[in-house]
Formats: structure tokens, C-alpha cells, sequence
């Protein structure tokens, strides 16, 4: 299966050249090839490009534009430029690791509706320890190979994506310009068709994060202009917390099944959780387990000092329910029994 990685650039040339050392090196048995899109880099940058397209030993080409058209443009340049079954985004500012891009694909052809793929990352917290080689830490995930967590929705920083994604949904959209919020709306996009966004656990990628963003004075107008589009679009992601105080197997598949929904579609879910229980794998939801003798008032007290508030908490007992709301008027959320 060939893949088509498409890197959008915009000078950083030192960056740039580590990524592309490392595709060389840590990309093998996978049939690739990669096409670099020049956002008008400055003269040492631009060289450097030309030099890799002109060099046959690897299967590079390059699109240049005169100007810098933002990255959601570029990537849309470098699908339309291939043919690949998949193509993988890859930001200049990243350090991809041995078997990275294998795993991806493998992860992606092992079932029907994986739509859109990141690897490990720090981008999704996993870190390495300070100092420790992204060789060595990459090594220890690749014992998770074959194994994937479903997530709210894919980051473009490296991002794969199967051809009948986009041949169903199209590019990524340009009214969102320069960038921010391009990807999360994209992932809405395929998951409304059916498709998952999962992460690669073996897989690890390193993302220097937004070092070409944030050097563009318009950066803060932009993300505030995109989020509008974006919620207008799908509205505003929603906080939902349950509270498993009285619970039942058959009430638990019913939660689990409209957590799923939430977290789907962007929305964030958390479990106060009594006893230990297995919640659903997906990124948007997390258990939590209050500590202290009192499940209720540890509860409580996690509700209240929570700085991005819930917008609804549904809870299973009418006394604790009551207790909820008379403390509306500190948590703002709306009390619901499940």
C-alpha cells in the first residue's frame, strides 16, 4: 500500500531537515513517497528543498508557491497532488521514529471505519522522561503495536488518512484560513460518515507544537474567528459529568452507549466513580475516583473547584441530586438524574 506524505513548509530549515532525516531513517518498509509543499521559504530553505527533489536517491517532489498560502491550503495542494491510497500529513516541525508510519497503516487497515489516524505523541501526552532518547521511549511503545485508542478527533500535526475518506468528505476547508480548527472540523466531517479517529499506540511521532503559528502577529484573532465558524458549525463542545452513585448493569450499558455518542462528537465526558469500574476507551472520557472517606463530599468538593466548569452532571440518587442543585448557583450546571 503506498502512503504520500505531504509536508507543508514555511521556512525553519534546521527543523525541517531533522524531519526529513528522520522520514529517511525510520521509514522503512513501507511503500512512500514525499511531496513537500514550499510556502515561499526565504533562499537557505528554499535550496535545501530543491536540493532533496533533485537528489533521485529518494522519492521526493516539490510544489513551490510564491507566497505563503497557510498550511490548510498547502495540504490541500499535496492531496490533490497525490493518488496514494493514503496520504499522511506531516508538520516540518516533527521527528518521526523507527516503524512510525508501518504501524499507522497497519492500525488503519484493521478495520473498515478507521478513518483518520495520529500516532503516539507528546502532542496526546506521551512524553518522554527529561532527556531520554525519542528512540528509546519510542521503542518502549512499540510493545503496544496493534493496539489503538479512539479519540475526539485527529490532530493535523501527523495525520493519516485513508483515500475513501477523502474521496467521501472532501479536503480540508479553507475557510478557516491560515489554520486552527481545520482538522477538528475535518474529523467531525468523517465521523458523521462513520469513520473513527484512533491513535496509533506504537507509533511515535515528536511535535516541536505550533513553532510556525505562533510567529504570525494575526495568531490569537484567527483561533477566536475559527472557533466561531467552528461551533457555529457543530456547536460548542459540552462538559458532562455522571456520577456513579447508584447504578445498575443494565443503566451502565445505557451510559456507556451515550458517553460514546458525546465523545464522538467532540464533547467531554468524566466518571465519578465509587468503585472501580471499566469505563469506555476514548480519549474524551475520563474516570475519576474522588479521594477521601466520602465519596459524595469528595465529589462535590471535584465539582466545585473545577476550573472549566460542567454544563450538565447526572447523578442516579434524588438526594445527592438535591444537594447538586442547591449548589447550582457556584457550579452552573444543569442537574439531571440518569
Amino acid at each position: 500500500m503506498h502512503c504520500d506524505i505531504i509536508i507543508p513548509v514555511w521556512n525553519q530549515p534546521a527543523f525541517t531537515k531533522d524531519c526529513i532525516e528522520s522520514i529517511f531513517a525510520g521509514t522503512s518498509g513501507v511503500d512512500h513517497g514525499i511531496i513537500i509543499i514550499d510556502n515561499a521559504s526565504d533562499e537557505k530553505t528554499r535550496d535545501y528543498l530543491k536540493g532533496l527533489a533533485a537528489d533521485k536517491s529518494h522519492a521526493v517532489s516539490l510544489i513551490r508557491n510564491e507566497a505563503n498560502l497557510g498550511f490548510i491550503k498547502a495540504v490541500n495542494q499535496g492531496m490533490n497532488a497525490s493518488r496514494a491510497p493514503f496520504v499522511c500529513l506531516l508538520n516540518n516541525d516533527t521527528i518521526v521514529t523507527k516503524g512510525w508510519l508501518k504501524e499507522m497503516i497497519a492500525i488503519a487497515q484493521s478495520a473498515r471505519d478507521m478513518g483518520l489516524v495520529n500516532p503516539s505523541s507528546n502532542n496526546l501526552g506521551q512524553k518522554p522522561s527529561e532527556a531520554e532518547p525519542l528512540e528509546h521511549y519510542a521503542e518502549k511503545l512499540r510493545g503496544q503495536a496493534g493496539r489503538s485508542v479512539e479519540l475526539g478527533a485527529a490532530i493535523g500535526f501527523c495525520m493519516l488518512i485513508k483515500r475513501e475518506v477523502l474521496d467521501k468528505i472532501g479536503l480540508f476547508d479553507e475557510v478557516y484560513g491560515m489554520g486552527n480548527f481545520e482538522d477538528t472540523d475535518f474529523s467531525r466531517r468523517a465521523v458523521k460518515e462513520g469513520y473513527r479517529c484512533v491513535r496509533a499506540c506504537g507509533a511515535y511521532v515528536y511535535h516541536r507544537e505550533n513553532t510556525s503559528f505562533k510567529k504570525m502577529r494575526t495568531f490569537d484573532e484567527d483561533f477566536r474567528r475559527n472557533r466561531e465558524i467552528f461551533e457555529f458549525r457543530w456547536g460548542k463542545p459540552k462538559r458532562v459529568a455522571y456520577v456513579l452513585d447508584a447504578c445498575d448493569t443494565t443503566t451502565m450499558k445505557r451510559l456507556e452507549a451515550e458517553s460514546m455518542r458525546l465523545a464522538r462528537g467532540g464533547n467531554r465526558v468524566w466518571y465519578f466513580l465509587r468503585e472501580d469500574l471499566r469505563v469506555p476507551a476514548h480519549s474524551n472520557i475520563m474516570a475519576v475516583e474522588p479521594p477521601g472517606g466520602s465519596f459524595y463530599a469528595a465529589t462535590v468538593l471535584k465539582i466545585l473547584v473545577k476550573k472549566k466548569r460542567f454544563d450538565e452532571i447526572y447523578v442516579g440518587s434524588q438526594l445527592f441530586g438535591n444537594v447538586l442543585r442547591r449548589l447550582s448557583f457556584i457550579h452552573r450546571a444543569e442537574v439531571k438524574y440518569y
